[in-house]
């Protein structure tokens, strides 16, 4: 096994670090960083346990009720405002003074979202006709019953709620925080990295390496659009109808959840590799491709907006 000495003598002979006051000072700070993350997920955790012991003295329910309350409707919203509480009280507590900001203050928020907006339904429209056009699904016309219209309603509160608790906390504070630090392809790629473990426990998340491959470059989408918006209003647009095109209006399941009741209905007839399969649209190739053409869009057009202002 490698000691401490021979792996200091390493990295300042290859000129990693110039001193070693520098390369202690660098194992610190990512010593700081990774205390800090998971400090931010104890916290998420203790407090729905909380939230949890709360509901079920309230309630009256028994621990064996305890699967059917995680899953409920309620649990779910109570998440959301548990990882935001999280997020802020930790930069609260440690960032704030720092200059750095979630960027939810951002100058033009409302074009960015708008930007946003489009460009999630753009790149979901896209993929779920090519999926249908190369044979993986079929779609059959529901239309806007009223079954349908009161799941649209749902849908919209449901996942408004998901893009900006899960923007804030991947995109906000952990992007922020290592951004911060060690600067916008470190940031980028770990926010991203957490984005999709934390997707990890979805159903059907490892079936095959697609949905993995897809949450991951998801994330680096999000991340990239943070970036070059300066905010978070684009990623939350691009957030929202991303998830919402693709489960309430195109049928499929989103991140291996549920069906919900859809302008149209799908049907798999092709192989998972195209079709996504019990995954939905996440865990197609067409999908993978999809994406890295929707990171590379976002990042050229913004190097041709700098040069050009």
């Amino acid at each position: 096994m490698m000691n401490l000495g021979v792996f200091y003598d390493i990295i300042f002979r290859w000129g990693i670090f110039t001193n070693s006051n520098e390369g202690v000072s660098f194992i610190k700070s990512v010593a700081e960083i990774i205390g800090k993350l998971l400090l931010t997920l104890v916290t998420v955790i203790v407090l729905l346990i909380i939230v949890f012991l709360i509901y079920f003295m309230l309630a009256g329910f028994s621990i064996s009720d305890l699967e059917g309350a995680i899953s409920s409707q309620w649990a779910i919203y109570a998440q959301m405002i548990v990882f935001m509480a999280a997020a802020f009280g930790m930069y609260a507590l440690f960032e704030r003074k720092r200059g750095w900001t979630f960027g939810l203050k951002q100058p033009g928020a409302v074009p960015w979202a708008i930007r946003g907006l489009l460009a999630g339904f753009l790149l979901m429209t896209v993929s779920a006709l090519l999926i249908w056009l190369l044979g993986g699904i079929e779609w059959e016309w529901i239309g806007l019953n009223q079954l349908v219209l009161h799941s649209l309603l749902d849908g919209l509160l449901l996942f408004v709620g998901v893009a900006v608790y899960e923007e804030i906390f991947s995109r906000g504070y952990v992007q922020g925080l290592i951004r911060y630090h060690y600067g916008s392809i470190v940031a980028i790629t770990v926010s991203s990295l957490l984005f999709a473990i934390l997707h990890g426990f979805n159903p059907g998340t490892f079936d095959s390496p697609f949905p993995i491959i897809n949450l991951l470059l998801a994330g680096i989408l999000l991340a990239v659009s943070r970036e070059v918006s300066g905010g978070l209003w684009m990623p939350i647009g691009l957030h929202l109808t991303w998830n919402y095109s693709q489960g309430y209006v195109y049928g499929f399941k989103v991140s291996g959840t549920d069906t919900v009741h859809s302008v149209l209905a799908t049907v798999i007839t092709g192989p998972d590799v195209l079709s996504g399969g019990a995954f939905g649209a996440e865990g197609s190739l067409i999908t993978t491709i999809v994406t890295l053409a929707g990171i590379a869009a976002v990042y050229v057009t913004y190097r041709k907006t700098a040069r050009a202002s």
